[in-house]
């Protein structure tokens, strides 16, 4: 065993974290469980389990953090730069820090990804823009079309407060077919 004067340590604390003590926040169409805070890992990342429905997805945009998910249950549309990949159950994806991208669950059963974002921070944005549910799995409570006008205008300034820029809605409709962007506009309630 190494001499205790030259082993490294540190004052941080273990984080752990319980199902029933989770925040779980709604984004658009999705229902995010924050695992692990920025707060519990001195903002080196953030963990979240994501509820994806069919249609589901955020909007376009990117970045600074790394976000890297893997697919626990179904699957999901990844587009980053101008390129579309399918991301099935077991795949691991890394989009690189401000790569234009978004994901979407174009299939007919909700998808499960756990995500880590590294910085931490994007659980904060998440947690300004979307209500609070019960839990990972509750869907996402009715906005009034007056609310979702709202919080669109708003979205801009506060994804750059997060180091992050909402792109054009139709940024990836080049990759979708008609009856995807009918899932997509379905599950954002238009």
């Amino acid at each position: 065993m190494a001499d205790d004067k030259t082993f490294p340590s540190t004052t941080r604390q273990l984080a752990v974290s319980l199902p029933a003590e989770r925040t779980n926040v709604c984004v658009g169409a999705d229902t995010y469980s924050i695992v692990l805070k920025g707060t519990d890992t001195d903002d080196k990342f953030s963990f979240m389990d994501m509820l994806i429905p069919p249609g589901g997805g955020p909007m376009p945009h990117a970045h600074e953090c790394e976000e890297m998910f893997y697919v626990v249950e179904g699957e999901v549309a990844v587009f980053c730069h101008d390129r579309r990949t399918l991301a099935t159950t077991g795949s691991a994806v890394n989009i690189p820090g401000w790569a234009p991208h978004v994901f979407h669950n174009l299939s007919t059963v909700p998808a499960r990804l756990f995500c880590v974002v590294a910085a931490a921070g994007l659980e904060r944005e998440f947690l300004e823009i979307g209500p609070r549910v019960a839990t990972r799995t509750t869907p996402p409570p009715p906005v009034s079309s007056e609310k979702k006008a709202e919080m669109k205008k708003k979205m801009p300034e506060i994804a750059k407060r997060y180091n992050a820029r909402i792109l054009p809605p139709d940024t990836f409709n080049h990759l979708m077919s008609k009856e995807e962007l009918k899932l997509v506009a379905s599950a954002d309630g238009e």
